[in-house]
């Protein structure tokens, strides 16, 4: 018996059959190809908290801590490589809205 169905095994798929299996669901993935095959297979592989609108920063700290703990949760390495992210001002204007962006997000 399936308690739910996951259609596509993307990171986004992949990901909530994973959290909903630890959450004791019975869970399928459905993918037509090879896990991962499609766009999360093929992007350049980005994870990034900064320069998102303020009400995703929430979610967005939440999914950092998690890819973290990434061997903890799948049992592998996973290759994640926390890295910087650089945004440059080509204008006072850019840099002023850099600036309050920064004081914006100060808490995360």
């Amino acid at each position: 018996m399936i308690d739910v169905i996951v259609l596509g095994g993307g990171i986004v798929g992949a990901s909530a059959a994973l959290m909903l299996a630890q959450k004791g669901q019975r869970v399928a993935l459905v993918e037509r190809d090879f896990c991962g095959s499609h766009s999360s297979g093929v992007n350049y592989g980005g994870v990034r908290r900064q320069g998102r609108p303020l009400h995703q920063l929430p979610l967005s700290q939440r999914a950092h801590q998690l890819w973290a703990d990434l061997p903890g949760l799948i049992g592998i390495d996973g290759e994640y490589v926390r890295s910087g992210h650089l945004k440059l001002a080509r204008s006072h204007a850019d840099f002023a809205a850099l600036q309050a962006y920064a004081e914006q997000t100060r808490g995360f």
